[in-house]
């Protein structure tokens, strides 16, 4: 038999190197995390903190309307004119509400007879018909709760805010409105019509 082999039984073995066998190390066994010094932690939190406001600025420069001062005036062609809702517009950059007056949300049912109405889209509708084809100007009041200034329109010699009170498309909130809210009413138009809202 010639070296390097092994004989057992049938089998012939060729041993050509010796068996290595492993022992474990003596560190222990599992992935070790360390972890970055507090410096590091500072930094990454205060560049998380300026690109959160980097990007709230961002979207509010973008696609925010622009605040008016109060007891300044605003204005804008009728082509510059978006109506938002009933007692809300757009004059250019600027978005403003009415004053003095609420008028129902989109959504808000009406009776018509016996057909319910959207009475927040009927509201912009007579919105829209007032300022069609003309230039609004709006002194600003002061501002609502949600930012918005709130402002005293006109669109050519007409007060926006009491031609909706008149037509019954808004409620008065103005002590001097009331009495066109009281004279709405009782012809039942507007929201007034059959019963008013539901």
């Amino acid at each position: 038999m010639q070296a390097g082999t092994t004989t057992t039984g049938a089998w012939v073995t060729f041993v050509r190197h010796r068996r290595r066998i492993f022992k474990p190390s003596r560190r222990r066994a599992g992935f070790r995390l360390r972890m970055p010094p507090p410096g590091v932690w500072l930094a990454a939190a205060g560049g998380a903190a300026t690109l959160a406001a980097a990007a709230w600025l961002f979207v509010r420069s973008s696609d925010a309307p622009a605040l008016a001062p109060a007891d300044s005036h605003v204005g804008a062609p009728a082509d510059k004119l978006a109506v938002l809702d009933g007692d809300t517009l757009r004059l250019g950059d600027w978005v403003v509400r009415l004053a003095g007056i609420t008028a129902p949300p989109r959504g808000s049912v009406c009776r018509n007879g016996e057909q319910p109405v959207d009475c927040g889209v009927a509201a912009a509708n007579a919105l829209a018909a007032l300022v069609r084809g003309r230039a609004v100007d709006c002194t600003i009041k002061g501002h609502d709760g949600q930012g918005r200034p709130v402002a005293d329109c006109v669109a050519g010699p007409e007060a926006l805010s009491a031609a909706l009170v008149r037509e019954g498309w808004a409620r008065a909130e103005a002590p001097a409105l009331q009495a066109d809210e009281r004279a709405a009413r009782a012809a039942g138009r507007g929201l007034w019509r059959s019963g008013g809202r539901s």
